[in-house]
């Protein structure tokens, strides 16, 4: 899919501009994790930090990821990514200016379907230039 999205992107280029394509991509991307999250949530019968932690180790099966785990706690869950598959593969196919929008966009309205306490601060993202994708799950108190 991620091959199918380089000439899509060209052509649309052609007549859209650039701003109007990161809109589109990222509010589609946004609606699909969110519902994806709802989904787990559903599925699993569980909106906990334990659920997220098991599903983010699977990110790293095959050794694609590369992370590190900070902390983890019932309300917390820490943890750096060091190497971003997606980033590679859009450096490769020349979109790395729309990897925020194709991916790391998805992480925080999944979260939030998932569980609406659970918040994601990440000030941070290899697809930005930083060395490592810092993300930092809480889980808020109920109201």
């Amino acid at each position: 899919m991620i091959l199918a999205i380089a000439p899509l992107i060209g052509e649309l280029s052609k007549i859209f501009e650039k701003k109007e394509i990161l809109a589109v991509l990222r509010d589609i991307n946004q609606k699909e994790a969110f519902e994806r999250g709802r989904n787990m949530a559903t599925e699993k019968r569980d909106k906990t930090i334990e659920i997220l932690a098991k599903d983010v180790a699977t990110w790293g099966a095959g050794d694609v990821w590369e992370m590190e785990v900070l902390e983890q706690t019932p309300t917390t869950y820490f943890f750096n990514v060091t190497r971003c598959p997606y980033y590679e593969k859009y450096s490769e196919l020349g979109l790395e200016e729309y990897g925020v929008e194709l991916s790391c966009c998805r992480d925080e309205p999944f979260a939030r379907g998932l569980n609406p306490r659970l918040k994601l601060v990440r000030t941070q993202t290899i697809m930005q230039g930083a060395d490592v994708c810092d993300f930092r799950y809480h889980l808020l108190p109920e109201d």
